[in-house]
Formats: C-alpha cells, structure tokens, sequence
C-alpha cells in the first residue's frame, strides 16, 4: 500500500512539474493541461515499471523488517538457526548463543529504551555474560552511547541487515503474501490521510504564499492557478472535517 501511496505521490509532483513546464510555451491553456497529462502518463509508468520489476526480485529490506516485526522473535530466532547451521546455536529463552556471543532481539516498531537495555544488561550479569549483541529493527544512537557506560558486559547493536542478505543469498526470504486492498478502501483511506484539518491549514497557508507571489512574478495566472488549487484541496478537509463530526 506504502508503494501505491508514493505512486499517487509521484503522480501529483509530476504532473504540476509538466504543467509549470509547459505553461513557459505559447499554447492554449486546454493543451498544456493535455501535454502535462500525457508527460505525467509516460513518466510514472516508466517509473512504476522499473521499480515493479525490482519489486518482484524478493522482499526488500522493509518489509522483511515488517515482516519480522509482526511474526515476532520466536520467527526470528528459527531464521537465524537457519542461517547458523556450522555454529553453536542455543536459544536461551531471554536470548540466543551463537558461539560465544549472547544475541538478543528487538523485534518492534518502537526504539529501545533505557529500561528494557538496562533490564537487558541485568539478565546478562546474572548469567555471567561478557559479550552481547543486539539485533533490533529500529537503531537508535543514543542507546549505543549509553551502552557504552558499561564496563562489566560489553555489548554492541547490530542490524539484521546480515540476516536479510545471508536469506536473500539462499534463496530463503520468506515468501510474503498480501491480500490486494479493495479500490474503493484504498481511495478512501487516501482521502482520509490527505484532507485532515491540519493538511487544510496548511492547503490555505500555500495558497495565501502563492497569492503574495503573484503580485510580484510576471506568471501572476499560474500562481493564482495553483493558488486556486489549494484553497479547493482545503475546502476538502474543511467540508471532511464537518462531515466527520
């Protein structure tokens, strides 16, 4: 769905980016606003066939974290047995060994905190480990900084970026399989997401931006254009926004 949304995205910035374009040349308003169309056409078709293809080679790095994320670590230590076959491998419950090395696993959406590293530290010294590695989904810098105030446990963050390549190398990316979004749902969860009332505020504060400017720009009709445009696009949220109530 992220992919559709940078799609429509896509379409939007194009399309104003041809018409401002074509609006330098001398023809009628009805053909640039054609010319625009057609430019937009082939360009986000050009785009979304490259990027579909590269799609269709396996799951990205995203969405494996995604993934990973809402099958939980129990999935993820299964994977990274997987991938450890030649090595020592024990999952502790709290942790997993890989050799000598203790591996924990941030499988959420949200950073570490200080509470659960220092709850992460505590497990440590009570089982005599020296060295740990956590792999999480979300890095922070200020949990590594704070890390490194340890002296009895040394432990490092990690990515599972290895793991996600290691898998893609194999072959043995999870085989992700998604339910295609009904187009009236989607177009409608596109609406609600685009004309909230904070987005008409800001419709209105590009449109007044655009009035001043074309007092003082020789294209005063195109500023007044895409001026227009704004106030309709927050006439939108406004008329949502009342709806909703």
């Amino acid at each position: 769905m992220a992919f559709g949304v940078d799609i429509i995205l896509l379409t939007a910035i194009v399309f104003l980016i041809a018409y401002i374009l074509f609006s330098f040349l001398s023809m009628p308003f009805a053909l640039q606003l054609v010319c625009a169309a057609l430019a937009t056409i082939v360009i986000v078709a050009t785009v979304n066939k490259f990027f579909c293809k590269d799609r269709k080679r396996g799951m990205n790095y995203r969405n494996f974290l995604t993934y990973l994320i809402w099958q939980g670590e129990d999935y993820t230590k299964e994977l990274l047995k997987s991938v450890a076959k030649d090595k020592v491998f024990e999952d502790k419950g709290e942790y997993v060994m890989i050799q000598d090395t203790a591996v924990f696993l941030w499988t959420k959406y949200g950073r570490l905190s200080a509470d659960s590293l220092v709850r992460l530290y505590r497990i440590c010294v009570k089982d005599g480990i020296r060295q740990a590695k956590i792999l999480t989904t979300n890095p922070d810098k200020k949990s590594l900084s704070f890390v490194k105030r340890f002296a009895e446990v040394v432990i490092t963050f990690d990515s599972f970026k290895p793991l996600y390549k290691q898998l893609k190398s194999q072959n043995t990316l999870p085989d992700l399989k998604t339910d295609k979004i009904d187009k009236r749902q989607f177009f409608k969860l596109i609406l609600e997401s685009a004309f909230t009332r904070k987005n008409g505020f800001r419709f209105v504060g590009v449109s007044v931006l655009l009035v001043a400017i074309s007092f003082v720009t020789p294209f005063a009709n195109y500023y007044l254009t895409l001026a227009a445009i704004n106030l309709i696009f927050a006439l939108a949220c406004v008329i949502k926004s009342l709806s909703g109530k």
